[in-house]
């Protein structure tokens, strides 16, 4: 079948940015490179390598919700819209940056 990476951004891996239009193409390939390789982590069970590619994700400005297979740069909307994180300060609290 020679499998064919998926359309666009959201490769083998199945996240999607709720943003796309605010991420460089450069930051986009790198973070979409990997999950993809963060989705073979988990896959292979290899969750320690897994947790490392998700910080070292982070450590990007970038915010993985597995739940909702989204990810984000940090910093993005204000206010986001309710549930799921966790990623972020105290609620209602800033997580640095600050204007």
């Amino acid at each position: 079948y020679g499998g064919g990476g998926g359309g666009g951004y959201g490769g083998g891996h199945g996240y999607t940015c709720d943003d796309i239009s605010r991420v460089p193409p450069d930051l986009a390939a790198r973070v979409e490179a990997i999950l993809t390789e963060r989705a073979g982590a988990k896959m292979r069970r290899d969750f320690d390598s897994a947790d490392r590619l998700r910080d070292d994700l982070r450590a990007m400005g970038v915010m993985v919700f597995d739940k909702e297979k989204t990810w984000k740069l940090a910093g993005g909307a204000p206010g986001g819209g309710g549930g799921g994180g966790g990623y972020g300060g105290p609620p209602g609290g800033g997580g640095g940056g600050g204007f």
